[in-house]
């Protein structure tokens, strides 16, 4: 007979989130083999596929992945720092990569066309963050607390909020400016990485970074996490100059390798926590 944990809608409905965190990602993976095999060949960035067969799901698995960062719910660090890996998330979605390489292939219609695009995605996205952070302070939770656990939450949280304020203003610039959106991919996909990166931080000790230890047993594991994460980062200019042309693609897929084993991580052990 099925237990009242395992009966809990609440508790099945975040054991979906997390498993879907894993399972949205195999869109893009499939779409991507199936387009290697039938053109021989892969581009040079994930992000390239935005302009190619593989936009739509490119752009659904980059807002579907967003919004189940904001959704999920972890202690209070945690879910700081994956409500704002969401949101940049959606950047990397809607923001293409060498959009002025883009443009500059375009007639002029066609090239406005695009950019309004953009400007309208930009602004939508914006609007509907700003009316969360509302509803979130309204309703009392926005994970505010978390950031004055300790000397440590603090600085986290002091340059996680400059970085957030830094990339806003380049985007509200780059929008109302309407030509190239220079900087917003590539520092989206950045503040993305890091934010996922205090996310997992956040299990490695209890003490500094979480009210309660929410390691696991395995903080072994996050921390290795942590180093493959920032070796990963590491290794895209060393590809490049090694004249890998796909360095960026090899890099891209490797972080997300690391998010999926991360969410993998806290199916297991969320998996028959009681509440």
């Amino acid at each position: 007979m099925a237990t009242s944990i395992e009966r809990s809608p609440g508790r099945s409905t975040l054991r979906y989130v997390r498993l879907m965190l894993l399972v949205v990602p195999l869109l893009l993976v499939v779409a991507i083999v199936i387009y290697g095999i039938a053109n021989q060949r892969i581009e040079d960035s994930l992000s390239s596929y935005y302009l190619g067969p593989a936009r739509d799901l490119f752009v659904a698995m980059l807002v579907t992945t967003g919004v189940l960062l904001v959704v999920y719910t972890g202690e209070e660090l945690e879910d700081f720092a994956l409500n704002l890996a969401g949101f940049y998330a959606m950047f990397v979605a809607v923001v293409p990569t060498r959009l002025g390489e883009t443009l500059a292939d375009l007639p002029v219609g066609e090239q406005r066309r695009l950019i309004f695009s953009v400007q309208v995605s930009v602004i939508a996205v914006l609007v509907v963050s700003v009316v969360f952070i509302w509803l979130g302070i309204r309703t009392s939770n926005a994970p505010h607390r978390a950031l004055f656990q300790s000397n440590l939450t603090k600085i986290l949280g002091l340059l996680s909020t400059l970085l957030l304020i830094a990339f806003v203003l380049l985007l509200l610039w780059r929008t109302i400016e309407g030509r190239q959106f220079a900087g917003v991919h590539a520092s989206a996909a950045f503040l993305l990485i890091f934010s996922m990166g205090i996310a997992i931080a956040s299990h490695l000790d209890h003490r500094p970074l979480c009210s309660m230890d929410t390691s696991g047993g395995k903080k072994t594991h996050y921390a290795i996490l942590l180093m493959l994460m920032l070796l990963g980062l590491i290794a895209w200019p060393i590809l490049l100059a090694l004249g890998i042309e796909e360095a960026l693609f090899i890099v891209e897929w490797f972080e997300i390798g690391l998010f999926a084993y991360f969410w993998y991580l806290e199916s297991r052990r969320l998996w028959n926590l009681a509440d």
